[in-house]
């Protein structure tokens, strides 16, 4: 079972497009989770904002929370914990479900705004330092503030199938084009971008951790570097990848052209663009 947990897991946080859509569940009422108590605190010797079990980790999907449990005493202390952070933070939770190991928090706010959450990315910070950790998630949290987007909760995450980093919930409005939305978000196309090019565009960029590595709040955007045999063929490259991501609702803001080192593919050029 912890193996199906583990590669759920990981699915779930390398795939942002996975959680805007979740299947149906079934119905666990109000009653059941109260039939037992639960306890909120921390193990001994944890500050009461670390996470140090799989089951506690959640994230949002279009309009609910959702996170994975093995067992139904894990749902309901999951559920008992994330329904009183919902409620500490001024968002009305709803009945939690839990079928098939996966359980689902839905909740209501006054506005219309919607929970988003960003996991951080272990190398936005030194590793093995809970104080960098800290301060990294300190940043965060700071750039949210002055987006005006609301922290939900921020919890530093140490269970055993990821390594430790931090989770935060937030509040954004939605939008029906979630790649529009204005969202805490890191880039890792995995080429050393140049954020001028963002930046000059409007973009937020929060921190820049590595050469190929960019946190941000706004839109999604995106880059992609080709290759090409001679100038041509990778003009033509270009030319066809632009009218792609136009033909998909993107908007390219810049071309940068750089050499290869390669016998074969000596011209090489990114596109930056928002999606």
């Amino acid at each position: 079972m912890r193996k199906s947990l583990f590669a759920a897991l990981c699915l779930v946080v390398a795939s942002a497009a996975a959680a805007e859509g979740l299947p149906s569940f079934g119905f666990t009422g109000a009653v059941q989770l109260r039939r037992e108590p639960f306890s909120l605190a921390a193990p001994a010797g944890v500050p009461v904002d670390v996470l140090t079990e799989n089951s506690m980790l959640v994230q949002a999907g279009k309009d609910s929370l959702f996170g994975y449990a093995q067992t139904e005493p894990e749902f309901r202390a999951a559920a008992a914990y994330w329904a009183a952070a919902l409620a500490a933070a001024g968002v009305k939770p709803g009945t939690p479900t839990y079928a098939d190991g996966m359980y689902q928090i839905p909740y209501a706010t006054a506005d219309g705004r919607v929970i988003r959450d960003f996991l951080a990315d272990p190398k936005q910070f030194p590793p093995k330092d809970e104080a960098g950790l800290r301060a990294n998630m300190a940043l965060a949290e700071g750039a949210l503030a002055k987006a005006g987007l609301a922290v939900v909760a921020a919890r530093v995450v140490k269970v055993d199938v990821i390594l430790p980093t931090y989770s935060i919930l937030y509040l954004t409005k939605p939008d029906a084009n979630p790649d529009h939305e204005v969202r805490l978000r890191l880039l890792k196309p995995g080429d050393d971008l140049d954020v001028s090019v963002f930046r000059d565009a409007g973009l937020a960029v929060v921190q820049t951790p590595q050469p190929w590595m960019m946190v941000y709040l706004g839109p999604a955007v995106g880059y992609v570097g080709l290759w090409g045999r001679t100038p041509a063929d990778l003009a033509a490259k270009v030319d066809a990848r632009r009218k792609f991501l136009e033909g998909e609702g993107g908007r390219v803001v810049a071309e940068r052209d750089f050499p290869i080192d390669d016998a074969e593919f000596k011209y090489g050029a990114g596109l930056y663009f928002f999606r």
